[in-house]
């Protein structure tokens, strides 16, 4: 531990820095003056030290302090430590306090109750034994997981822009449909609502489903007992359906069901609709209603100034006009935009991408890397 403690004096300005959780590093707060805080005594942190949160350490707020934070100050709750020469490799050090595993450690060593109220000392922390090879080895892993997670934020940078060309090309090519409308048609007049009620067994298990905002698809969750399913009404629902959530379909939780959820059940909440002719293509309507046009008009038909009251009623959709396409022109588009949605869930998928920088932690600390 090297704490630089600096006595507060009221007329004094003070760059403030915090601790993020997760391994996310250390961030600038506002700058105070002396006069604005309570605390005697702040921490001057230095460029290549490690800081500590002693009340969220146990979920990650330990980080190293980049040079450009050196100068900063942090309140008491926030130790500092400096490495003692020729025993330890700062990149390691800094991918070992970036483990999972570690801040797990660290959980067991926490005192207090509820999530203001835990903390870990630094004797604690200092008294943990952790894998410290030589530091020609700690060196070794370092330059390994530092390759390794450049390359895995190079990915996640490509599929993030990805996903943006994927954005502006559903825009652009809806918009261009629908300079090609030959009619303007009433949502009901094209879809109808398609739903079978189910009588909810205790004893029986159910798979319901949930649905993710901005056109990310649908929630599959494990097995449930129907004794845990709530009061709500389940439906059984039909492939090939639009699906929209009611309270959410302003942020665009709007999709389509596949073959996968056919053993899957939803609640009320949930609105599904199917062709009534062969005028519409649902996937070309999934792509309007979540492209700037069509999710317009759904915020609209979803009044209510809370987030969990904005509430779409299947009259208000029902009741949306909207310029309809061709049918070969919708069916060039959905084909087009759902190619492109396969692709990039196939490619680097998000979940695979967000749990491999654990995975590789877990390799480099128990001697695999």
């Amino acid at each position: 531990m090297n704490i630089d403690a600096h006595a507060v004096t009221s007329e004094k300005t003070y760059r403030i820095a915090g601790v993020r959780g997760f391994g996310n590093g250390v961030f600038a707060r506002e700058q105070i003056t002396g006069g604005q805080t309570s605390y005697k005594t702040l921490h001057r942190m230095t460029g290549g030290q490690f800081v500590m949160s002693r009340l969220k350490a146990f979920e990650g707020a330990i980080a190293l302090v980049p040079d450009e934070f050196d100068g900063y100050f942090a309140s008491p709750e926030f130790p500092t430590f400096s490495l003692r020469e020729g025993v330890g490799e700062s990149r390691y050090v800094k991918h070992l306090f970036g483990w999972p595993a570690f801040w797990d450690m660290l959980k067991g060593e926490s005192k207090g109750i509820g999530a203001r109220r835990e903390r870990v000392s630094a004797e604690r922390l200092l008294a943990l034994r952790v894998p410290l090879p030589h530091v020609d080895e700690q060196r070794r892993i370092a330059d390994k997981l530092d390759a390794a997670m450049e390359k895995c934020m190079t990915v996640q940078t490509l599929r993030s822009h990805a996903s943006s060309v994927r954005v502006s090309l559903q825009e652009s090519m809806i918009h261009e449909a629908l300079e090609h409308s030959t009619e303007t048609v009433r949502m009901g007049d094209i879809v109808t609502l398609k739903r079978d009620e189910i009588n909810v067994l205790p004893e029986a298990i159910y798979r319901p489903i949930g649905m993710r905002g901005f056109g990310r698809g649908m929630i599959r969750y494990d097995s449930t007992p129907g004794s845990q399913l709530g009061k709500l009404r389940f439906y059984r629902f039909p492939n090939s359906a639009l699906v929209l959530s009611n309270i959410k379909a302003w942020e665009g939780a709007i999709g389509m069901t596949s073959e996968n959820e056919e053993e899957f059940v939803a609640s009320n909440r949930f609105l599904f609709y199917v062709p009534k002719d062969g005028r519409v293509n649902i996937s070309y309507l999934r792509h309007y209603l979540l492209a700037r046009k069509g999710l317009s008009q759904i915020s609209a038909c979803s009044p209510g100034a809370a987030d969990r009251n904005r509430t779409l009623g299947m009259k208000r959709f029902e009741n949306i006009r909207f310029d309809l396409p061709p049918r070969d022109t919708q069916d060039r588009v959905a084909s087009t935009l759902d190619g492109l949605n396969e692709r990039l869930s196939a490619a680097h998928s998000l979940p695979t991408l967000q749990a491999l920088p654990p995975s590789l932690l877990d390799a480099a600390f128990s001697g695999r890397l």
